[in-house]
């Protein structure tokens, strides 16, 4: 990519893909990896859930990060919750 903006754009992409991916397959590997002495039925329950409810809940809040008006308005809510906290 010859400017700056498109390799930014190219790696904005990139970090979704791969935030995405590493969500979803590292919570099903650990869902189903997980060895026989630390079985706990709980945890393995969590896990499940996790893998098939937090990951498609996800992914459209990673994507829509991509989005200039998202990002800042997600930099607003942050900084107003860090000023009420602080107050």
């Amino acid at each position: 990519m010859p400017s700056t903006t498109g390799r930014q754009k190219a790696f904005s992409t990139c970090a979704s893909h791969l935030t995405s991916v590493t969500l979803f397959y590292g919570t099903a590997s650990i869902t189903y990896l997980q060895p026989k002495s630390r079985y706990s039925p709980d945890t393995k329950k969590l896990m499940s859930l996790a893998y098939t409810l937090l990951t498609p809940l996800l992914n459209p809040l990673i994507y829509s990060l991509r989005n200039k008006e998202m990002k800042r308005v997600v930099v607003k809510l942050w900084q107003r919750k860090v000023a009420l906290h602080t107050a």
